[in-house]
């Protein structure tokens, strides 16, 4: 089973679930990354109003973060490589009055194109489940060609730190990929450290503005992660990056 595979079954599971409590899920499980977001816009866009405000939510799933944002006048697009999951969040947006543009594209390649660029754009917890060094250099590269040359990409993803649990089930590995047991052993995270991180981004066409590492905070990476301290969990970076000077220049 791939993890794409795996996702969309996920998400058909729910189908049955109340929209209602789908809702209210999205809106507390989103709230912290959301939170995170508005700060960041507020501090690098402040004379940038909300209303009207383009947003770009990458890994959106059902959209949890793009929604708080549009109940501030955002506008919003999400996209996700789960049809089943962006026609769930078309049905959650509807719930609240809004409307909201959904494309179906796996941002691990290089082609994909969206016709229009982004005041911010919003990795939800998508970076650290992109486990090729391909991979995530198409996702770097999709944020700076649809970044406005004054844009912010706000990212919060997990990190390494020197002790990690690994329950049974999951095996981690020397290039810092997590691998899961799909009946196969599947790749499921790239926890970097967070140097290396920093040292990925200087091979891209975006800067660095803002990077936190939080050591106290535990990064849950699944379900079966929950029991675990935070203190053997991934720690967590909270980072800001915009185009750099010479893609501005050619933008």
């Amino acid at each position: 089973m791939t993890l794409q595979v795996y996702y969309e079954d996920s998400y058909r599971e729910e189908k049955a679930r109340s929209p209602h409590d789908l809702l209210q899920e999205e809106i507390s499980l989103s709230k912290v990354l959301t939170n995170f977001v508005i700060e960041q816009k507020n501090r690098f866009l402040p004379d940038v109003d909300w209303n009207g405000l383009s947003v770009l939510e990458l890994g959106s799933g059902r959209g949890g973060a793009g929604l708080h944002l549009a109940r501030l006048g955002a506008k919003v697009t999400l996209v996700d490589f789960s049809p089943t999951a962006l026609a769930q969040a078309e049905r959650l947006y509807s719930l609240e009055g809004f409307e909201v543009e959904t494309v179906v594209g796996d941002v691990t390649h290089p082609d994909v194109a969206l016709g229009k660029k982004f005041d911010v754009i919003v990795d939800s917890h998508l970076l650290h489940c992109l486990t090729e060094d391909p991979d995530r250099s198409s996702f770097y590269g999709l944020v700076s060609d649809h970044l406005y040359p004054h844009g912010i990409f706000v990212s919060e993803t997990m990190v390494h730190r020197k002790k990690l649990f690994i329950p049974d089930g999951f095996m981690f590995d020397e290039r810092n990929v997590l691998w899961q047991m799909f009946g196969k052993w599947t790749p499921v995270r790239r926890i970097l450290d967070s140097l290396d991180l920093e040292a990925e981004i200087g091979n891209t066409e975006l800067k660095i503005v803002s990077f936190f590492y939080y050591a106290q905070y535990g990064f849950v990476p699944h379900r079966r992660f929950m029991e675990i301290p935070g203190e053997v969990l991934p720690a967590s970076v909270r980072m800001v990056l915009k185009k750099n000077d010479f893609t501005q220049e050619h933008s």
